[in-house]
């Protein structure tokens, strides 16, 4: 992809809207096999990951940024973390469990006046960043590296054969708001300018499907 294939897309991408996502989007049975975000649901699919999030990376606030329902914030209250939430479908907050609903912001995960810098010293981003626009990533990446005093965990649905460091797919088979499958290495990018180095060793902890979908950052101190 040229810098003018990649100029004309970027500019030319819509957002989806926060009314789409409602409660038939994350509770309905339109999912492949069953997969949508009750808790009960989530529980199966998260497995090992709340408990290994606590374990690698100690925290003593998480940030999930672009929380939907907050299930894998249930699942860290229920293990003792200080975890809040933000999401811009107004349903996430209705749908949540009782005990994290009060601890969702409504609000959208690019806009940079929601929380003051360094309050986290988690900020978890995971299965968001491919419903976004590529500038809506780029705020959100931003947004993250402000909130975050230490660490950025995410996983995301990368492009799975990019061309160049350009080159990201608007669509795939699962959802039709995965708008934006970046490769790999330019998130990895847009984090470094941000001032996160990647920690690989965190990676590996994370990624213990082998799905290739994690990413861990650090901040690099001022």
């Amino acid at each position: 992809m040229t810098i003018t294939e990649f100029e004309q897309r970027v500019l030319g991408q819509q957002p989806t809207g926060a009314a789409h996502y409602d409660a038939e989007y994350f509770t309905g049975e339109w999912r492949d096999a069953g997969n949508n975000y009750s808790l009960d649901t989530r529980r199966k699919i998260e497995d090992r990951n709340p408990a290994l999030i606590k374990e690698v990376f100690q925290p003593r606030r998480v940030l999930d940024l672009g929380c939907g329902p907050g299930a894998l914030m249930h699942l860290l209250w229920e293990l003792g973390v200080d975890v809040e939430g933000i999401d811009f479908a107004e349903s996430s907050k209705r749908l949540a469990t009782p005990e994290v609903r009060d601890r969702i912001t409504v609000g959208s995960v690019d806009d940079p006046s929601l929380l003051p810098a360094h309050a986290f010293d988690l900020v978890i981003s995971r299965e968001v960043l491919e419903h976004l626009t590529v500038l809506q990533v780029k705020q959100a990446v931003a947004n993250m590296a402000r909130m975050t005093s230490r660490f950025i965990y995410v996983t995301t649905r990368f492009h799975p054969n990019p061309q160049n460091l350009l080159d990201f797919n608007q669509q795939d088979d699962l959802d039709p708001t995965h708008i934006t499958l970046l490769n790999k290495d330019l998130l990895r990018l847009m984090f470094l300018l941000e001032g996160c180095r990647s920690r690989p060793d965190l990676e590996a902890k994370m990624d213990w499907g082998g799905k290739g979908r994690v990413l861990v950052l650090e901040k690099v101190p001022a």
